[in-house]
Protein backbone atom coordinates (compact mmCIF):
# COMPACT_ATOMS: atom_id res chain seq x y z
CA UNK A 1 0.00 0.00 0.00
CA UNK A 2 3.21 2.32 1.22
CA UNK A 3 4.44 1.52 -2.33
CA UNK A 4 1.33 2.79 -4.32
CA UNK A 5 0.91 5.82 -2.67
CA UNK A 6 4.07 6.75 -3.24
CA UNK A 7 3.26 6.02 -7.13
CA UNK A 8 0.42 8.22 -7.18
CA UNK A 9 2.05 10.59 -5.28
CA UNK A 10 4.46 10.49 -7.59
CA UNK A 11 2.83 10.64 -10.81
CA UNK A 12 0.48 13.48 -9.41
CA UNK A 13 3.84 15.48 -8.92
CA UNK A 14 4.94 14.57 -12.68
CA UNK A 15 1.33 15.90 -13.65
CA UNK A 16 2.42 19.34 -11.77
CA UNK A 17 5.65 19.50 -13.44
CA UNK A 18 3.81 18.91 -16.57
CA UNK A 19 1.54 21.79 -15.76
CA UNK A 20 4.56 24.09 -14.69
CA UNK A 21 6.26 23.31 -17.95
CA UNK A 22 2.51 24.09 -19.90
CA UNK A 23 2.55 27.48 -18.73
CA UNK A 24 5.60 28.33 -19.06
CA UNK A 25 5.06 28.73 -22.70
CA UNK A 26 2.67 31.48 -22.12
CA UNK A 27 5.13 32.87 -19.37
CA UNK A 28 7.85 33.21 -21.94
CA UNK A 29 5.32 34.91 -24.21
CA UNK A 30 4.58 37.41 -22.37
CA UNK A 31 8.31 38.10 -20.81
CA UNK A 32 9.30 39.01 -24.23
CA UNK A 33 7.55 42.02 -24.33
CA UNK A 34 9.98 43.78 -21.62
CA UNK A 35 13.65 41.17 -21.97
CA UNK A 36 15.11 40.09 -24.84
CA UNK A 37 15.16 36.25 -25.60
CA UNK A 38 19.26 35.62 -24.71
CA UNK A 39 19.04 38.13 -21.64
CA UNK A 40 15.72 36.02 -20.36
CA UNK A 41 18.00 32.56 -20.60
CA UNK A 42 20.64 33.91 -18.50
CA UNK A 43 18.12 34.93 -16.12
CA UNK A 44 15.88 31.48 -16.14
CA UNK A 45 19.15 29.52 -15.97
CA UNK A 46 21.26 31.70 -13.29
CA UNK A 47 18.16 30.89 -11.02
CA UNK A 48 17.63 27.82 -12.16
CA UNK A 49 21.25 26.62 -10.98
CA UNK A 50 21.52 28.69 -8.09
CA UNK A 51 18.84 27.17 -6.43
CA UNK A 52 19.92 23.64 -7.32
CA UNK A 53 23.22 24.04 -6.20
CA UNK A 54 21.99 25.54 -3.46
CA UNK A 55 19.77 22.70 -2.24
CA UNK A 56 22.56 19.58 -3.37
CA UNK A 57 25.76 22.21 -2.19
CA UNK A 58 27.38 18.14 -0.58
CA UNK A 59 26.70 16.49 -4.10
CA UNK A 60 29.16 18.87 -5.72
CA UNK A 61 31.79 16.88 -4.36
CA UNK A 62 30.78 13.89 -6.25
CA UNK A 63 31.76 15.45 -9.61
CA UNK A 64 34.64 13.98 -11.77
CA UNK A 65 35.65 14.21 -15.02
CA UNK A 66 33.24 12.38 -16.86
CA UNK A 67 30.53 13.54 -15.72
CA UNK A 68 31.68 17.00 -15.85
CA UNK A 69 32.41 16.42 -19.47
CA UNK A 70 28.81 14.28 -20.12
CA UNK A 71 26.85 17.08 -18.11
CA UNK A 72 28.75 19.84 -20.24
CA UNK A 73 27.21 18.01 -23.18
CA UNK A 74 23.71 17.99 -22.00
CA UNK A 75 23.97 21.22 -21.03
CA UNK A 76 24.87 22.75 -24.63
CA UNK A 77 22.19 20.36 -26.17
CA UNK A 78 19.30 21.74 -23.78
CA UNK A 79 20.57 25.60 -24.17
CA UNK A 80 20.81 25.13 -27.56
CA UNK A 81 16.66 23.95 -27.42
CA UNK A 82 15.57 26.44 -24.91
CA UNK A 83 17.52 29.20 -27.11
CA UNK A 84 15.50 27.98 -30.51
CA UNK A 85 12.16 27.53 -28.64
CA UNK A 86 12.90 31.33 -26.92
CA UNK A 87 13.27 33.06 -30.22
CA UNK A 88 10.69 31.06 -32.04
CA UNK A 89 8.16 32.73 -29.93
CA UNK A 90 8.83 35.96 -31.28
CA UNK A 91 7.35 34.48 -34.21
CA UNK A 92 5.29 32.12 -33.96
CA UNK A 93 1.90 31.63 -31.05
CA UNK A 94 2.56 30.60 -27.77
CA UNK A 95 0.35 27.40 -28.42
CA UNK A 96 1.87 26.36 -31.52
CA UNK A 97 5.35 26.58 -29.92
CA UNK A 98 4.20 23.88 -27.19
CA UNK A 99 2.38 21.76 -29.77
CA UNK A 100 5.75 21.62 -32.09
CA UNK A 101 8.12 21.34 -29.27
CA UNK A 102 6.33 18.26 -28.09
CA UNK A 103 7.36 16.74 -31.87
CA UNK A 104 10.76 15.33 -29.29
CA UNK A 105 8.76 12.48 -28.23
CA UNK A 106 8.32 11.06 -31.44
CA UNK A 107 11.79 12.07 -32.98
CA UNK A 108 13.63 10.52 -29.52
CA UNK A 109 13.14 6.74 -30.72
CA UNK A 110 14.72 7.69 -33.79
CA UNK A 111 17.37 9.26 -32.53
CA UNK A 112 18.10 6.43 -30.39
CA UNK A 113 18.68 3.96 -33.29
CA UNK A 114 21.01 6.48 -35.01
CA UNK A 115 23.14 7.21 -31.65
CA UNK A 116 22.73 3.33 -29.82
CA UNK A 117 22.02 1.33 -32.68
CA UNK A 118 18.19 0.02 -31.38
CA UNK A 119 15.46 0.53 -34.04
CA UNK A 120 11.97 1.74 -33.26
CA UNK A 121 8.84 -0.26 -33.73
CA UNK A 122 6.43 -0.11 -36.16
CA UNK A 123 4.13 1.99 -34.21
CA UNK A 124 6.52 4.26 -33.60
CA UNK A 125 7.15 4.67 -37.22
CA UNK A 126 3.13 5.47 -37.33
CA UNK A 127 3.46 7.86 -34.94
CA UNK A 128 6.47 9.65 -36.71
CA UNK A 129 4.25 10.07 -39.81
CA UNK A 130 0.86 11.30 -37.97
CA UNK A 131 3.38 14.22 -35.99
CA UNK A 132 4.51 15.48 -39.10
CA UNK A 133 1.23 16.01 -40.83
CA UNK A 134 -0.08 17.70 -37.88
CA UNK A 135 2.79 19.58 -38.07
CA UNK A 136 2.35 20.42 -41.45
CA UNK A 137 -0.98 21.52 -40.68
CA UNK A 138 0.00 23.48 -38.02
CA UNK A 139 2.45 25.09 -40.14
CA UNK A 140 0.21 25.55 -43.07
CA UNK A 141 -0.17 29.88 -43.67
CA UNK A 142 -2.60 29.33 -46.56
CA UNK A 143 -0.22 29.03 -49.37
CA UNK A 144 2.14 25.92 -50.27
CA UNK A 145 5.41 26.47 -48.43
CA UNK A 146 4.61 29.31 -46.96
CA UNK A 147 5.84 28.37 -43.66
CA UNK A 148 6.74 30.38 -40.17
CA UNK A 149 9.86 30.94 -39.50
CA UNK A 150 8.77 30.83 -35.65
CA UNK A 151 7.52 27.43 -36.47
CA UNK A 152 10.55 26.09 -37.99
CA UNK A 153 12.71 27.23 -35.24
CA UNK A 154 10.25 25.22 -32.61
CA UNK A 155 11.12 22.34 -34.93
CA UNK A 156 14.97 23.05 -34.56
CA UNK A 157 14.49 22.94 -30.60
CA UNK A 158 12.34 19.84 -30.46
CA UNK A 159 15.32 18.19 -32.75
CA UNK A 160 17.41 19.23 -29.96
CA UNK A 161 15.90 18.39 -27.14
CA UNK A 162 15.30 14.62 -28.88
CA UNK A 163 19.02 14.65 -29.00
CA UNK A 164 19.42 15.29 -25.27
CA UNK A 165 17.19 13.23 -24.15
CA UNK A 166 18.48 9.86 -26.26
CA UNK A 167 22.18 11.23 -25.02
CA UNK A 168 20.96 10.97 -21.12
CA UNK A 169 19.68 7.65 -22.09
CA UNK A 170 22.80 6.69 -22.46
CA UNK A 171 24.78 8.70 -20.20
CA UNK A 172 22.41 9.42 -17.14
CA UNK A 173 22.87 5.47 -16.41
CA UNK A 174 26.63 5.76 -15.63
CA UNK A 175 26.65 9.40 -13.45
CA UNK A 176 24.54 10.39 -10.40
CA UNK A 177 21.28 12.57 -11.96
CA UNK A 178 21.77 14.99 -9.44
CA UNK A 179 25.49 16.06 -10.34
CA UNK A 180 24.73 16.01 -14.51
CA UNK A 181 21.86 18.32 -13.70
CA UNK A 182 23.77 20.58 -11.27
CA UNK A 183 26.43 20.70 -14.40
CA UNK A 184 24.09 20.85 -16.68
CA UNK A 185 21.92 23.90 -15.43
CA UNK A 186 25.58 25.67 -14.65
CA UNK A 187 26.67 24.60 -18.08
CA UNK A 188 23.94 26.66 -19.52
CA UNK A 189 23.91 29.52 -17.36
CA UNK A 190 27.57 30.23 -18.29
CA UNK A 191 26.55 29.69 -22.11
CA UNK A 192 23.92 31.81 -21.78
CA UNK A 193 25.43 34.61 -19.78
CA UNK A 194 27.87 34.11 -22.61
CA UNK A 195 26.12 34.78 -25.48
CA UNK A 196 23.96 37.30 -23.93
CA UNK A 197 27.15 39.73 -23.63
CA UNK A 198 28.13 38.94 -27.39
CA UNK A 199 25.10 39.13 -29.01
CA UNK A 200 23.03 41.46 -27.71
CA UNK A 201 24.35 44.51 -25.85
CA UNK A 202 20.65 45.72 -24.53
CA UNK A 203 21.54 44.76 -20.91
CA UNK A 204 18.20 44.97 -18.99
CA UNK A 205 18.94 47.21 -15.85
CA UNK A 206 15.67 46.98 -14.48
CA UNK A 207 12.35 44.77 -15.20
CA UNK A 208 8.81 45.22 -14.81
CA UNK A 209 7.44 43.33 -11.34
CA UNK A 210 5.40 40.74 -13.52
CA UNK A 211 8.54 39.97 -15.78
CA UNK A 212 10.59 39.27 -12.55
CA UNK A 213 7.94 37.34 -11.80
CA UNK A 214 8.01 35.69 -15.08
CA UNK A 215 11.83 34.97 -14.60
CA UNK A 216 11.49 33.53 -10.82
CA UNK A 217 8.44 30.95 -12.20
CA UNK A 218 11.12 30.25 -15.15
CA UNK A 219 14.16 29.38 -13.01
CA UNK A 220 13.06 28.07 -9.55
CA UNK A 221 9.84 26.62 -11.19
CA UNK A 222 10.01 25.36 -14.70
CA UNK A 223 14.26 24.48 -14.57
CA UNK A 224 14.73 23.85 -10.76
CA UNK A 225 11.78 22.41 -9.48
CA UNK A 226 10.87 20.52 -12.33
CA UNK A 227 13.84 19.23 -13.03
CA UNK A 228 14.41 18.31 -9.33
CA UNK A 229 10.89 16.59 -9.08
CA UNK A 230 10.74 14.61 -12.41
CA UNK A 231 14.58 13.24 -10.82
CA UNK A 232 12.92 11.91 -7.75
CA UNK A 233 9.56 11.32 -9.35
CA UNK A 234 10.84 9.09 -11.36
CA UNK A 235 12.31 6.52 -8.73
CA UNK A 236 8.81 5.41 -8.33
CA UNK A 237 7.07 5.76 -11.19
CA UNK A 238 7.59 3.51 -14.79
CA UNK A 239 9.68 5.73 -17.43
CA UNK A 240 7.02 5.30 -19.86
CA UNK A 241 3.88 6.50 -17.12
CA UNK A 242 6.47 9.25 -16.45
CA UNK A 243 7.03 10.47 -19.97
CA UNK A 244 3.57 9.96 -21.31
CA UNK A 245 2.47 12.55 -18.14
CA UNK A 246 4.78 14.56 -19.10
CA UNK A 247 4.36 15.19 -22.57
CA UNK A 248 0.61 16.48 -21.48
CA UNK A 249 3.00 19.94 -21.44
CA UNK A 250 2.45 20.63 -24.97
CA UNK A 251 -1.64 19.67 -24.66
CA UNK A 252 -1.54 21.99 -21.31
CA UNK A 253 0.50 25.21 -22.92
CA UNK A 254 -1.80 25.19 -25.81
CA UNK A 255 -5.14 25.56 -23.88
CA UNK A 256 -3.41 28.13 -21.41
CA UNK A 257 -2.41 29.59 -24.35
CA UNK A 258 -5.88 29.60 -26.22
CA UNK A 259 -7.50 31.30 -22.81
CA UNK A 260 -4.98 33.29 -21.33
CA UNK A 261 -3.62 35.23 -24.61
CA UNK A 262 -6.57 34.65 -25.95
CA UNK A 263 -4.74 32.51 -29.48
CA UNK A 264 -7.44 31.83 -32.47
CA UNK A 265 -6.93 28.50 -34.13
CA UNK A 266 -8.35 27.65 -37.54
CA UNK A 267 -9.94 24.32 -37.83
CA UNK A 268 -7.09 22.87 -39.70
CA UNK A 269 -4.98 24.09 -36.91
CA UNK A 270 -7.13 22.38 -34.60
CA UNK A 271 -7.07 19.27 -36.71
CA UNK A 272 -2.70 19.26 -37.29
CA UNK A 273 -3.07 19.73 -32.90
CA UNK A 274 -5.09 16.34 -32.72
CA UNK A 275 -2.84 14.93 -34.63
CA UNK A 276 -0.14 15.49 -33.04
CA UNK A 277 -1.22 14.81 -29.62
CA UNK A 278 -2.73 11.51 -31.10
CA UNK A 279 1.15 10.84 -32.23
CA UNK A 280 2.76 11.45 -28.85
CA UNK A 281 0.24 9.32 -27.19
CA UNK A 282 0.89 6.58 -29.56
CA UNK A 283 4.89 7.03 -29.52
CA UNK A 284 4.32 6.80 -25.62
CA UNK A 285 1.80 3.64 -25.20
CA UNK A 286 4.73 1.92 -28.05
CA UNK A 287 7.25 2.25 -25.42
CA UNK A 288 4.95 1.34 -22.76
CA UNK A 289 5.01 -2.41 -24.85
CA UNK A 290 7.96 -2.25 -25.40
CA UNK A 291 9.07 -2.00 -21.29
CA UNK A 292 6.78 -4.57 -20.68
CA UNK A 293 7.63 -7.16 -22.62
CA UNK A 294 11.56 -6.59 -21.52
CA UNK A 295 10.31 -7.11 -17.63
CA UNK A 296 8.30 -10.02 -18.52
CA UNK A 297 11.55 -11.42 -20.68
CA UNK A 298 13.40 -11.41 -17.64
Amino acid sequence: MKSKNKTLLSEFSLFAVAFIWGGGFVVVKQSLDSITPLWLLTARFFVGAAAIVLIFFKKLKLINRRSLLAGIVSGILIYGGFLFQTIAVLYTTASKNALLTASYVVLVPFVYWIMAGKRPAFLQVAAALLCFAGIAMLMYTGTFGGFNKGDLLTLLCGLLFAVQISFLGIYAQKHDTIVLTIVQLATCTVISFAASLLFDRNIPKTLPLDTTVSVLYLGLLSTALAYLVQTVAQKYTPPANASLILCLECVIGCVLSVILLNERFTPLMWAGSALTVISVLLSQRTRGEVAAKAILSE
